[in-house]
């Protein structure tokens, strides 16, 4: 299923807007918020999801005319962040910015987890995809993904195409494609996105798979090379990198998500006031051109069907750790 498909229509504001943001005192808590907001981003600043757990902050700030801060809690696999935030009580005043790691895949690769991503959490919204792509270094031999896989069949084992971290959605969807299309390569994993990147233009590897956002720059100056956009929609500014059919099982594709959710127990009326800011709030300027400019996709699924589609993805990671043969870590 690829970026997800978008709830960002005029009917669907409409329907979620009328009734919710004109809350009546017998639909709603009329003294929420009592106290400060708060935002928990498993990350340190300046990342990606760092900037759209701002981005929420901002617009739950405006909308309530509340004061909404944003507390990063970075390290662990996200652990400790999600444990962080269910050390709080589910009143409706602590988020949580939360990837698909945190949600559906800690649980199948983690020894020693601590939380149930399924039962634990509640969605708000699955807020926005993180499109992926396949880069090479432009002045090495590869310049397609057709490159690479011939490279591949003729010298098993040879090629290697570095990863950001073990057991993530890039990898799992790397180690998938390479069973299905009984290929013979070295998967390398990284901690983040720099030092692969570097390893790559200093030639140290022959692929890298990556979060479009994390090496666009690279991809601006030349310094990179995109051949496959791991989705079925292409990245504009790159029009000639291959797109990859989602409903293909032989193709390479990436689904990673960024979801935002409370601790369970928090009051439905609460979830549903927040989740129309946010629905409100993504058709405004800043957020639309925070989101182009992280090569973000908005997704903004309702409360209900952001439920049943995480539940999902836990099972589907599932199935993708098993077949991987990683050990827990």
């Amino acid at each position: 299923m690829q970026r997800i498909r978008r709830q960002i229509t005029g009917l669907a504001l409409l329907s979620c807007l009328a009734p919710v943001l004109g809350m009546s005192t017998a639909h709603a808590q009329t003294d929420w918020p009592k106290r400060t907001i708060k935002v928990v981003v498993p990350y340190p600043a300046g990342g990606s999801a760092d900037a759209m757990g701002r981005m929420v902050a901002n617009k739950l700030g405006k909308a309530l005319k509340a004061s909404v801060v944003v507390e990063n809690v970075p390290g662990g696999a996200t652990v400790p962040g999600a444990l962080a935030v269910l050390r709080e009580p589910a009143d409706g005043h602590t988020l949580f910015m939360a990837s698909d790691g945190t949600l559906n895949i800690n649980r199948w690769l983690l020894k020693d987890v601590r939380y149930d991503g399924d039962k634990d959490f509640t969605p708000v919204t699955v807020l926005n995809s993180y499109p992926h792509w396949l880069i090479v270094n432009p002045q090495g031999p590869y310049k397609s993904l057709d490159d690479l896989v011939k490279a591949m069949r003729a010298n098993p084992g040879k090629v290697s195409i570095s990863v950001n971290t073990i057991g993530g959605a890039a990898h799992l969807a790397l180690d998938n494609w390479r069973r299905q299309n009984g290929l013979n390569f070295e998967i390398v994993p990284y901690r983040g996105s720099p030092p692969a990147v570097t390893d790559l233009i200093g030639g140290h590897t022959d692929a890298h798979m990556d979060v479009v956002g994390s090496s666009i720059a690279h991809a601006r100056s030349g310094r990179v090379l995109p051949v496959a956009v791991l989705q079925g929609t292409p990245v504009k500014e790159f029009p000639k990198a291959v797109t990859q059919d989602p409903k293909d099982s032989k193709a390479l594709v990436v689904q990673s998500n960024l979801s935002v959710v409370m601790r369970t127990g928090t009051p439905q009326a609460v979830l549903d006031k927040i989740y129309a800011v946010l629905q409100a709030g993504v058709k405004e300027e800043d957020f639309a051109n925070t989101l182009s400019l992280l090569s973000l996709d908005p997704v903004l699924l309702e409360p209900a069907k952001a439920k049943t589609f995480l539940l999902q993805e836990t099972q589907r990671y599932g199935v993708l750790l098993e077949k991987s043969g990683l050990e827990k870590q």
